[in-house]
């Protein structure tokens, strides 16, 4: 897979990031979104905003029930913006980050916008993630018994099934999301094991760097 134009984090897993708790309420929900699809300025023009909008769509229009949508945006998000705290329904709110997102890549790219499909990823893909989302549960578990109500089988479970049955690459995203956020220990091994993981999607040199401090915790 050829390199993304990005070197950081992008799609949902980077819109947790402009959540991350406690999230500053002097920015509106909306402005944050429309703030975290504006792209880098050495990325082109509305590539962060449909990255967003792809993962989004794909999440909400997918079989997954919404209790897992709302799982992986909280601990991802860290609470931030907790969906059940606010009473916002999982599907809703994606339905709410595709509407901003959808027309600033509209501006960018009017055609582009609505090419959303679903992805098709191969199964050597699929294991592996899911393998790397599995060998993750124990220091998850030791590091907390829940995560803002939500146990880390629960959790390990529900970023499983994003990568099984929507994306591997937006499940291996999460995961990612997931240890950064809840400052999760890793070993030289599992960080070895995300390298690859990310040169086989394609990520930018500073996006699985970011979760090296783990590493040394």
């Amino acid at each position: 897979m050829a390199p993304r134009q990005t070197e950081w984090d992008f799609g949902l897993s980077r819109l947790t990031k402009f959540f991350f708790g406690p999230w500053s309420h002097e920015r509106t929900v909306d402005e944050t979104i429309a703030d975290a699809a504006l792209a880098y300025t050495d990325e082109p023009a509305g590539e962060a905003a449909f990255a967003i909008l792809a993962d989004a769509v794909r999440l909400e229009r997918s079989s997954l029930s919404t209790e897992v949508i709302t799982i992986v945006w909280t601990v991802a998000s860290y609470g931030g913006y907790n969906l059940a705290y606010f009473g916002v329904d999982g599907r809703d709110w994606l339905r709410r980050v595709a509407a901003v997102c959808s027309e600033q890549a509209r501006q960018a790219d009017p055609a582009g916008a609505s090419a959303v499909e679903p992805v098709t990823a191969s199964e050597e893909s699929v294991r592996a993630v899911v393998a790397a989302i599995a060998a993750a549960e124990p220091a998850l578990a030791a590091k907390a018994e829940t995560f803002f109500g939500h146990e880390p089988g629960e959790v390990i479970r529900a970023l499983e099934l994003v990568a099984a049955q929507v994306d591997p690459d937006l499940g291996f995203r999460l995961l990612l999301r997931v240890l950064g956020a809840c400052r999760v220990p890793i070993s030289d091994a599992q960080y070895a094991q995300y390298e690859a993981l990310g040169e086989m999607f394609g990520y930018g040199r500073f996006h699985v760097l970011d979760v090296e401090h783990l590493t040394r915790w």
